[in-house]
């Protein structure tokens, strides 16, 4: 699947999902772990904001994590519908 139709399906499935997102309630939404999401945020891997002694993110910035990192395997691409290739 390209980067653009995955882009569309997690538009799609988080489009109820906040425009403005802090880490811990970003991996409620996305297949990531909190761990894992503060620990990009740190590396500057998804572009985040200090505020008020925390971080927070876009939710464009949370799906442009995902399609970056995505490597067609595992749970982000099972939830997207797609099948793996072996």
């Amino acid at each position: 699947m390209t980067q653009e139709k995955q882009r569309e399906k997690l538009e799609r499935m988080l489009k109820k999902c906040p425009d403005v997102l802090t880490p811990l309630k970003a991996s409620r939404w996305a297949p990531i772990g909190k761990n894992a999401i503060y620990a990009a945020v740190k590396s500057g891997e998804i572009e985040s904001f200090r505020y008020k002694g925390g971080y927070i993110l876009t939710k464009e910035a949370l799906i442009d994590y995902i399609v970056k990192t995505a490597n067609g395997k595992g749970k982000l691409h099972y939830m997207l519908g797609e099948k793996n290739d072996k």
